[in-house]
């Protein structure tokens, strides 16, 4: 068996200081793998070409380790599911956190990941496309409620009957053929369905991400709370989870807002689509790359008991995403700075309660195979 230092020396070739990326790419997307020893893992693209796996310094220390994945071996083996999934995610055409999720919730339907993974993931892509229909008769009763003319005598348009919302629908667009073109404004409609079904039209949408901020809130309720408890020497940690999750919360948030204002005027939107969809393509994927990663905290947290809430702290304060320099344009501030601030306690922290440290991985009790199972099922 490998030695403790011979391993340290091992990985220190793929050892990075002081770690800033300047984009949410370089960050890397979130990998749900089920080996024990990668928690937390991202997938990027390599500098020169492939991609390569984002590893948190286990020891909670400044950097990650970048590595490619015939590496790993060095490191740990990785299991059947983590390897079916490295095998599905480096022929994707574009790395994205959607791209990288759906990936992830084929590999699990198919069961490498156990049952319970493998119900979730089902689960979730019924729930991806119902959520897209859904958001799409959403954005037909705006288009109604926008377009008709008050007093016409009509019921509201979600207490119609689906026959009569298209009748309609077609009935406002043609009164208006003469703005937008009736056949391609349905078209608009879908296309804008798909770009908005991730967030929703309300905060209180059964969205994915529209759900996860919610769990997030939660979660900060939680440890909050857990932290009113608990003597003062245990109160910063929970202070500085909190505080990093409310930063990405507000990131998210802002981001989830200027989406949603995109239906206050659906007909307008009609007329512009064309000229701006890839912007606002490319505006509706930033809520999922700032809330990337985040499901596996919550996740983290849900699955520890009264006993283990301290040390399931010490694993999160190594999990929380860093937030790149892009968020800057995004949001308006300067969020990078802000969570390196958090990120920075949270190492110094860390370093404070390593007792029962896995000598292999630097965790806290390294997490069974069946919790990293679990998770992969919670993250679906």
């Amino acid at each position: 068996m490998t030695s403790a230092p011979d391993l340290d020396l091992l990985l220190q070739r793929y050892a990075t200081g002081r770690y800033r990326p300047a984009t949410f790419l370089e960050r890397g997307v979130a990998l749900p793998l089920t080996t024990p020893a990668l928690l937390g893992a991202r997938i990027r693209p390599a500098e020169r070409r492939g991609l390569e796996l984002v590893l948190p310094n286990p020891a909670g220390a400044e950097g990650v380790y970048i590595l490619p994945w015939t590496a790993l071996h060095d490191f740990c083996t990785p299991s059947l599911h983590d390897r079916m999934l490295w095998e599905r995610v480096s022929t994707l055409l574009l790395l994205s956190p959607a791209a990288v999720r759906e990936a992830a919730r084929r590999v699990a339907a198919e069961g490498f990941a156990g049952r319970a993974a493998a119900r979730a993931a089902s689960a979730a892509v019924a729930a991806r496309q119902n959520g897209a229909a859904r958001t799409q008769i959403e954005l037909l009763m705006l288009l109604l409620r926008q377009g008709e003319p008050p007093g016409n005598g009509l019921p509201p348009p979600e207490r119609d009957h689906p026959v009569n919302l298209q009748l309609r629908v077609r009935a406002a667009l043609k009164r208006r053929a003469g703005q937008v073109n009736p056949v391609r404004a349905l078209e608009v409609v879908e296309e804008a369905a798909v770009a908005l079904s991730g967030v929703g039209l309300q905060p209180e949408s059964p969205a994915p991400l529209a759900q996860l901020v919610r769990a997030l809130r939660t979660l900060v309720e939680q440890i909050s709370a857990w932290a009113a408890a608990r003597p003062p020497e245990d109160q910063p940690s929970a202070q500085l989870i909190v505080a990093a999750t409310e930063l990405t919360l507000r990131c998210a948030e802002r981001s989830m807002a200027e989406l949603r204002g995109l239906s206050a005027d659906m007909w307008a939107l009609l007329r512009r689509w064309d000229a701006e969809a890839d912007r606002i393509r490319a505006q509706a994927t930033r809520p999922e790359w700032l809330l990337d990663g985040w499901d596996l905290l919550t996740g983290v947290w849900n699955g520890a008991t009264p006993e283990t809430r301290l040390e399931t702290l010490a694993e999160m304060a190594l999990l929380v995403p860093v937030i790149p320099a892009e968020a800057r344009d995004w949001v308006g501030f300067d969020a990078e700075s802000d969570m390196d601030r958090h990120r920075s306690g949270l190492r110094a922290w860390r370093r404070t309660v390593l007792a029962r440290q896995d000598w292999v991985t630097g965790r806290l009790g390294a997490p069974p195979q069946e919790r990293s199972e679990a998770l992969v099922g919670a993250c679906a």
